[in-house]
Formats: C-alpha cells, structure tokens, sequence
C-alpha cells in the first residue's frame, strides 16, 4: 500500500542520503531554507533517533546545521537549536569548521546568536 515503495518502510526515508553531495532530506530542506519542511522532519523523527539525524554528515561532512548556518537560515538555525544536542554543534566538517565557524566565517551574528 505505498508503504515499502523501495523497500524500505517510509519512517527510515528521512535517514536515507540523497544527491551526490549524499545530503540526507533534512540537508536538502535546510539547503532550500524549508523552514517548514525542516521542522516537519525534526518533528516526525522519534526522539531517540533525532541526535543521530541532526549529527549526520554529509559527503563535505557538513550537518544539516551546518548547512544552516553556512546559508544564513537563521530561523531554521534556532529551530535546530532548540532539539539540538549541543556537543554535536562541534561537529566539524571537512574543511575543519563547524557550525560556529562557518556562521563567523560567512559574517552572520544573527546566527551566531
């Protein structure tokens, strides 16, 4: 019934990577700027497994955080914040940023704060 369209039942569909950057759906929503779509995500998402969502890397090594913070999404940013397990704002990507860095990088206080 629509269920296992690919095999994979559609609560998994969220960890699965998407692109060639492997971004996982919450990456390309956060790429996009969905607030929406990002914050359907965090909610659908079973608490036990939201950390493990929120701390997977991209191909880059990129969080979806990350992301937001590269693109200056400062709403989604907060929103991330909010059931973020902050140790995994550390989480660095490739080139040796973080969230943090990338956001001072870029110039954005609005994302720093």
């Amino acid at each position: 019934e629509g269920e296992e369209d690919s095999g994979v039942p559609r609560k998994k569909m969220a960890k699965q990577l998407t692109g060639k950057r492997e971004d996982t759906p919450l990456h390309s929503a956060v790429r996009r700027g969905n607030k929406d779509q990002v914050v359907e995500i965090l909610t659908k998402t079973k608490e036990s497994e939201l950390n493990e969502l929120l701390g997977k890397q991209n191909q880059s090594g990129e969080t979806a955080l990350y992301v937001a913070a590269e693109y200056g999404h400062v709403e989604i940013v907060k929103e991330m914040i909010n059931r973020y397990d902050l140790a995994l704002v550390e989480i660095k990507a490739r080139n040796g940023f973080d969230a943090f860095h990338i956001a001072a990088k870029q110039g954005d206080l609005d994302v720093l704060k």
